[in-house]
């Protein structure tokens, strides 16, 4: 019997051949499936008379399958922002910077006992200093530029990962980065104050966010586009964290407030991946 008829296919499972076979009865032609001897591979038969229109046919199903296939294996756009932004928590924030900053007008010692210090949290082990010195500021212009700052890249932070947790860990970074910062100045008598490490770990913690998404994408896409988050955050790290010559910058406290976002970010990037991927279980 398969003497009489011509070969158009051969596939890998029988649910692949009859797939292809129902193609050929749509077109209104009879086909036949076959098992190879070993039973590994299925041909599909039709009439000879018909074979060549119908091979045609089948290429041009194969190829609407591959073009479908590709689509599905698509990455799905990625929407960072799943959360409000956080506007409550930003204006606590704000209230907290303008009274303590009335205060400093009021009593200059509470700078003084505040402020971030080598000296003043390693000598002396005044253990709250890399935290209250996030909170104080040397005058309005210095206040004013990390509010506006704050109120960019903290928003952005919130709607990422959530207003609590955005700000909690916006403030955890900046205080790493002061004490990091009286790590490495000590013994030298090193102070610091403002906000801006916070500010510039809310920089690093989007850019770790965003460099752990494109690592998840990295099969898909260049290694140029992989970094991209890393290296724009640096950008703006430089342009925003410099300082101008001559100025009282802080740039130290801003490139260590900046890295510990950046850690944070990716670390924070990993286990939200991880927990999307986790069973749910269910009480029964």
């Amino acid at each position: 019997m398969w003497d009489d008829l011509t070969t158009v296919g051969q596939y890998a499972t029988s649910a692949e051949a009859h797939d292809h076979g129902l193609v050929i009865l749509a077109m209104g032609e009879a086909c036949w499936v076959s098992a190879t001897d070993d039973g590994e591979n299925f041909h599909l038969h039709a009439e000879p008379v018909a074979a060549e229109k119908i091979v045609h046919e089948l290429a041009i199903y194969a190829g609407e399958q591959d073009d479908q296939r590709r689509l599905k294996s698509r990455p799905e756009p990625v929407d960072p922002f799943h959360f409000s932004a956080g506007w409550d928590f930003f204006l606590i924030w704000m209230s907290c910077l303008l009274v303590v900053f009335y205060f400093q007008g009021q009593d200059p010692r509470l700078t003084d006992r505040a402020a971030s210090s080598s000296i003043g949290l390693i000598s002396h082990h005044q253990w709250w200093r890399p935290f209250t010195a996030l909170f104080l500021h040397a005058d309005v212009q210095h206040l004013t530029g990390n509010l506006l700052s704050g109120a960019v890249f903290g928003t952005l932070v919130s709607r990422s990962i959530g207003p609590l947790r955005g700000w909690s860990l916006i403030l955890f970074c900046g205080t790493l980065g002061n004490i990091f910062t009286s790590l490495l100045t000590y013994p030298e008598p090193f102070e610091s104050i403002g906000a801006s490490t916070a500010v510039f770990g809310a920089l690093g913690i989007l850019t770790g966010l965003g460099f752990s998404t494109s690592l998840r994408l990295r099969s898909r896409t260049s290694w140029a586009k992989v970094a991209a988050p890393v290296m724009a955050g640096f950008v703006l790290l430089g342009w925003l964290g410099g300082g101008s010559p001559g100025s009282n910058t802080d740039v130290l406290g801003h490139v260590l407030g900046f890295g510990s976002g950046l850690v944070s970010g990716m670390i924070v990037g990993e286990m939200r991946q991880k927990l999307a991927k986790a069973p749910v279980l269910s009480m029964v």
